[in-house]
């Protein structure tokens, strides 16, 4: 299976028939997990949802706090790099700032291309397992912040649905 998504997205769930309050938003992002000692991608939604910030600077703005995280690294990867086969090294945010990445699966052929910028967000948890292979196919630097989970703690979250999310950007 082939997607082509941005990876974050922000969806009004009274707007695609979810049960949920009205004008509620929530964060969905595409995370690489471990099902049955093989990695695999699931669409989860977080169950924080946005709410109001009251924070000089940003007041009046949506925000959801995801998590507490530790060691952020800035990291930049040159023009057609491959990151060959390998597992999370730590549960973690990855957040392609530019460029492009593509991910496929050891064993199946899901695959998800990951656009940087607004819709470049993902969740790799995939410590264990047979991994992840991502790639940078495109002829300029990829940048990515990665911020592993502070103790390895997971935002709360519902699975959505088996494979990467898809499907527009909705903001409020």
């Amino acid at each position: 299976m082939r997607f082509l998504v941005p990876l974050a997205h922000l969806w009004i769930l009274a707007g695609l028939g979810v049960a949920q309050s009205t004008n509620t938003t929530y964060l969905t992002v595409t995370a690489i997990v471990t099902k049955n000692n093989n990695s695999a991608f699931e669409c989860w939604q977080l169950t924080e949802p946005f709410r109001r910030s009251s924070v000089p600077g940003i007041s009046g703005t949506q925000i959801v706090t995801i998590s507490n995280n530790t060691n952020l690294a800035y990291t930049i990867l040159p023009p057609r790099f491959d990151g060959g086969l390998h597992n999370a090294p730590a549960p973690q945010i990855v957040h392609f700032l530019s460029g492009l990445a593509y991910l496929t699966l050891p064993h199946n052929d899901t695959e998800a291309w990951v656009v940087g910028g607004v819709g470049g967000l993902l969740f790799a948890v995939d410590t264990t397992g047979t991994g992840h292979r991502t790639q940078y196919p495109s002829d300029q630097e990829t940048i990515a912040f990665t911020a592993p989970f502070a103790e390895g703690k997971i935002p709360d979250h519902k699975v959505l649905f088996d494979g990467p999310c898809s499907g527009e950007q909705t903001f409020t």
